[in-house]
């Protein structure tokens, strides 16, 4: 294809609805070829943040990190924005993956995101297989492999990804911690989209990574699927903003 995987076709609308808001990896919002994105779950009613996959609310922590943002920039990764900074990385980006992450808390949100957007089908398995099995870790790993293959077989999405990404709809927006140790970190992400009237409607997805032979690995979401752990919220309100690009 000249210009790449397609996003959901008529992402906007979906987010509008309510059927998926935007996720923490392409695969919430894969479509393209007829294919149709997999439902987020719905947050728990009356709560403003991101729904924990054991429910309820997660509620700020004064005494978790609050990050420095003054050297983050903007990479384009074939048309979708990802935030990288000198300092805390990545600092590896070769064949169209991203390691070398700071073993502080700004390199667990960037490596969160850029390890789970290469864990997705619309990536083609040249990135996918070695994300997975190099930069993923825990129980459910083997899940996530199996069902990020079926969906790519199942939406013939091409080995090797070319071009750009089109209808791209959402963009990150912020972070959120849980839990923060040295070598473990359980986080937010936030997204944003405009529905068909202009409104941003935003998502958050849980990401939990792992310090593991001196990089961050992200810890496999539950059954392989991040579409169980990822949900609509109603604000960013307590997650720390990411500089507009």
């Amino acid at each position: 294809m000249a210009d790449g995987r397609r996003f959901s076709t008529g992402v906007r609308l979906l987010a509008a609805a309510g059927l998926v808001a935007v996720g923490i990896a392409v695969g919430l919002l894969l479509g393209g070829r007829g294919g149709s994105p997999a439902p987020a779950p719905p947050p728990t009613a009356g709560t403003t943040g991101p729904v924990p996959a054991g429910g309820g609310p997660v509620l700020p922590d004064p005494g978790l990190p609050v990050l420095d943002f003054s050297d983050l920039t903007w990479l384009d990764f074939h048309g979708l924005a990802l935030p990288v900074s000198p300092t805390a990385g990545p600092h590896i980006l070769a064949d169209d993956r991203a390691s070398g992450f700071a073993h502080t808390p700004l390199g667990a949100a960037l490596a969160a995101i850029h390890i789970a957007v290469r864990t997705d089908a619309a990536v083609g398995a040249y990135i996918f297989e070695p994300t997975i099995a190099d930069q993923t870790t825990g129980v459910d790993q083997p899940a996530l492999l199996e069902q990020t293959r079926m969906t790519a077989a199942q939406q013939a999405v091409p080995a090797r990804l070319s071009g750009r990404f089109s209808g791209q709809g959402y963009r990150y927006v912020g972070v959120r911690f849980d839990a923060v140790t040295p070598d473990r970190v359980v986080l937010y992400l936030a997204t944003g989209a405009e529905d068909a009237t202009g409104i941003t409607v935003y998502a958050a997805g849980r990401v939990e990574l792992r310090w593991e032979r001196e990089d961050w690995r992200v810890v496999a979401p539950p059954g392989g699927s991040w579409s169980t752990v990822t949900g609509r919220v109603a604000s960013t309100a307590g997650f720390q903003m990411f500089p507009r690009r």
